[in-house]
């Protein structure tokens, strides 16, 4: 079997209601290495506790369209100082990568949630660039993002238990999953 046909198999198999943990000895030590075995295994999206945190999903699809439409406005406006071409360009990039990640988000995608949070993680120190110049304004937009940033992961580790930051979780060398 090739790698697609037993992430097909392992999806089928969640979905019929087989435990994580069962799943994983069925197909260990197999074609495919347990550590991505795992992780499979563990960023599969479960109904039900997709189900318990859906308002807090929405809460973020909201924020995250919020941030789409401030994108597209920042990017217009930064683009209509180069050119016509740079505002179009611009206003796509800033309101289509926030939109991108709202749909990962929806479709409960624990890869954009972790992607998400490093990208933000990886930009902190541009926050506080004009923090001379406007100190207040600057504290409260870096409060807003950085809360943003651990909403996310915070609902990640809600939805997607079995993940650590950015792998499978593992206790004492053995994979662990929550059944």
């Amino acid at each position: 079997m090739n790698k697609k046909e037993i992430k097909q198999q392992i999806t089928a198999m969640l979905d019929a209601g087989r435990s994580k943990t069962e799943t994983f000895k069925a197909f260990s030590g197999g074609a495919v290495k347990d550590r991505v075995l795992a992780y499979w295994i563990g960023s599969h999206p479960d109904p039900a506790r997709n189900a318990q945190h859906q308002g807090k999903v929405k809460v973020l699809l909201g924020l995250m369209i919020a941030q789409a439409l401030l994108g597209a406005l920042t990017g217009f406006s930064l683009g209509a100082l180069i050119g016509p071409k740079a505002m179009v360009i611009f206003t796509l990039i800033g309101g289509l990568i926030p939109l991108w990640f709202a749909y990962g988000f929806y479709k409960y995608r624990a890869q954009f949630y972790t992607v998400y949070v490093i990208l933000s993680l990886s930009q902190a120190s541009q926050v506080f660039k004009g923090f001379s110049e406007d100190p207040v304004s600057t504290l409260i937009g870096a409060a807003i993002g950085l809360g943003l940033v651990f909403f996310v992961a915070w609902l990640k580790t809600l939805l997607f238990p079995d993940l650590n930051f950015i792998g499978p979780k593992k206790i004492k060398g053995q994979y662990v999953f929550s059944n």
